[in-house]
């Protein structure tokens, strides 16, 4: 890109402009500095930079006047004559004389004064170059846009409104308008300058390309966001900077999961990037375009190498690929490359001297949660977590931390506290700051859990007449909550899962013993073990079809000590339940059998009430009166056979239920907080 010097932009009077020379000209001209109190001094000067500054939108009168009355010791003496001054400036300026005789008296602000008295104010200070840009610009003015600005300004003092906000290119307030430079048209100015007659580039189209981004409205966050980057940056005939507008419309598209035009559009900028030799965001645009799937059924994607100005995000995005179970490689691959990232980021921001964005800090961490709990690594996973949500700012739009918060609200739920969970998202400091892109993952995890729970329950009425209509924008899986489907969730260690389990429900589990074994290996190799656990148990149980009783109640006693900790409820009780079954087939004492597994049983039963998986607690509670029976407890078995009667009922009832009260109060609320999101 070529390197030209930044123009020197013209400056346009405005009605705020007019309230802080005011003050300017009441606090160092019209009262000595000792006739104020220090706290309010203080924040005088405070104020004026800030305002001077322009590092935020200006304020409106209201809002300046409480600001200065609300100020450290603004009832004392001195303050309050000074309030009354600065207050009663508004209603002097009754007409556009009135405007010019103040503007004839900025002169001493800016002008140098004798050494021997000091002041904040010379031609070389931040207030002097502000009351000298502010009376060059009045020079300038012709008499019908001194009238205008006369208007703006009594408009603008009488307006009770929040602060100019640009929303669809025009400001809520008058006197913030854009003015268009068109030469025949230009009669504001009676003198102007070559910055005078050319339109130069405005931050408008960035701020309404951004809110139009958070909101959801791609149509007008595309064309603002295009109309930011053709806007006249400097006097050459090409601004160079279309390669940027493509890689921010592709970024776009890749958020929203549109990865066709994505790629689309990030081949164009690689072109442009090329032909302006920017070599920076031709780096950029060749990241992301490894980020998107490949385009070939069962192509691996393309890992980053490192390079001088890739940054180290793109080297932590390659653990998604390599945390893919179809691409056959271990997590301790995908541990290797977060190594690489830490190092890679520490050179980042010590050697090569980039800029630190505290969000970018916790990326890693985040990441590590995830590889964690893959890894089977529960409490380190929740580890990580910790550091991200201790870390990060509550109610923004951290990714990082909307990342945690779904995750852990996500494994609340498969530990049975469905409610919890959802109340956990529920709370305003977790959606309020969210974009559409994130709210529509804050949904679909919601979403999730209400259907993990009717999957649970046999809530399958619910499910097809209420939760399938509702279905948000995000990815949904079938074959992960319910039985029966077909359609293949494309894991070479799930798949086969998923397939023993549907095949134990027909008595036909024996079928699949190579595709369990095969899955079995794969999840023992890329170091899966929750579910390489999860396979031991099932290999465990179709092991009992064929009479290998003592092998299966051996494999699992060797798995048991990682499971009895808890942190998946639905694997511990199934491989108590499991385990019990083996001891009873494979004892050959049957008393001793009985009280062996009456323990496991009675935490079987427990997991499952607490996950409210109905079907599954009549199995164990079933098991648990027969135990109860062969070992003459007539009174223990009575009471298990009248809540094996109570869970048939609850899971009649459940099947029955279409929809729930409070489910669609939560769901009520996820629409409201989208509206509310969308409108802002």
């Amino acid at each position: 890109m070529i390197d030209t010097a930044a123009p020197r932009t013209s400056h346009v009077l405005r009605p705020h402009h007019i309230q802080l020379l005011t003050l300017l000209l009441v606090a160092f001209t019209s009262f000595e500095e000792k006739t104020f109190p220090q706290p309010f001094f203080l924040a005088l000067y405070r104020f004026a930079l800030q305002e001077i500054a322009e590092v935020a939108p200006p304020r409106t009168y209201t809002e300046t006047c409480k600001t200065l009355q609300s100020a450290p010791m603004a009832d004392a003496t001195g303050s309050k004559q000074f309030l009354q001054a600065f207050l009663s400036s508004a209603s002097s300026m009754q007409t556009p004389d009135h405007l010019a005789n103040f503007f004839q008296r900025l002169p001493p602000l800016f002008l140098d004064r004798d050494e021997d008295e000091p002041s904040v104010f010379c031609r070389r200070s931040l207030f002097g170059y502000f009351a000298r840009r502010c009376f060059v610009s009045y020079l300038k003015l012709s008499y019908g846009g001194l009238a205008q600005l006369h208007r703006d300004y009594l408009d603008w003092v009488a307006a009770p409104g929040p602060s100019p906000q640009v929303t669809s290119g025009q400001s809520e307030l008058p006197g913030y308008r854009p003015i268009q430079k068109v030469r025949l048209a230009i009669d504001y100015q009676i003198f102007k300058t070559q910055a005078d007659r050319k339109e130069y580039a405005s931050t408008d189209p960035w701020s309404i390309w951004h809110k139009a981004y958070t909101t959801g409205d791609e149509n007008a966050a595309a064309e603002n966001l295009r109309r930011y980057f053709e806007q006249h940056f400097n006097d050459t005939k090409d601004s160079g900077l279309r390669q940027h507008a493509l890689l921010h419309l592709a970024r776009m598209h890749y958020l929203s999961h549109e990865y066709a035009m994505c790629r689309k559009l990030l081949q164009e900028a690689i072109g442009v990037a090329r032909t302006s030799n920017d070599r920076i965001v031709l780096q950029l645009c060749m990241s992301m375009l490894r980020r998107l799937p490949p385009e070939e059924r069962g192509c691996r994607p393309a890992l980053n190498e490192v390079q001088p100005d890739l940054h180290p995000l793109e080297i932590l995005s390659d653990v998604r690929k390599l945390m893919h179970i179809n691409n056959h490689q271990p997590l301790s691959a995908a541990f290797e490359r977060i190594i690489q990232a830490v190092g890679l980021y520490d050179h980042w921001i010590d050697v090569q001297g980039a800029a630190f964005f505290e969000s970018e800090q916790w990326g890693q961490h985040a990441v590590q949660s995830v590889v964690w709990s893959m890894h089977g690594c529960v409490e380190l996973a929740q580890i990580e977590e910790s550091v991200v949500t201790a870390f990060t700012e509550v109610g923004g739009n951290d990714n990082n931390r909307v990342v945690v918060t779904l995750n852990r609200a996500y494994y609340r739920a498969r530990q049975g506290e469905y409610q919890q969970a959802i109340a956990s998202l529920l709370d305003p400091d977790v959606w309020r700051g969210l974009d559409m892109n994130d709210y529509y993952s804050w949904a679909n995890e919601i979403w999730h859990i209400l259907v993990l729970r009717a999957s649970r329950r046999g809530h399958k009425r619910q499910f097809t007449e209420f939760l399938k209509p509702k279905r948000p924008n995000g990815p949904y899986m079938p074959r992960e909550y319910w039985t029966g489907t077909s359609t293949p969730l494309g894991s070479i260690i799930r798949d086969p899962l998923y397939e023993i389990i549907q095949m134990r429900g027909v008595d036909q589990a024996h079928t699949c013993i190579e595709l369990l074994l095969t899955a079995l290996w794969y999840a023992e190799f890329q170091g899966r073990y929750g579910l390489y656990r999860t396979a031991i148990i099932l290999l465990a149980d179709v092991g009992l079809e064929f009479g290998m009783t003592k092998w299966c109640r051996r494999i699992l006693e060797e798995i048991m000590p990682q499971i009895v900790s808890g942190n998946e409820l639905e694997q511990r009780a199934l491989a108590s339940f499991t385990l019990a079954r083996c001891i009873l087939a494979a004892s050959d004492s049957l008393e001793d059998a009985l009280l062996e597994c009456l323990p496991l049983l009675v935490r079987a039963e427990q997991d499952f009430q607490k996950l409210e998986m109905l079907r599954q607690l009549q199995d164990v509670r079933y098991l648990m009166s027969i135990v109860y029976h062969n070992l003459g407890m007539q009174r223990q078995r009575d009471i298990l056979a009248v809540r094996v009667k109570e869970a048939e009922e609850q899971a009649k009832e459940a099947g029955a239920v279409v929809i729930e009260d409070w489910v669609a109060d939560v769901w009520e609320v996820v629409a409201e907080v989208g509206a509310a999101l969308a409108s802002r």
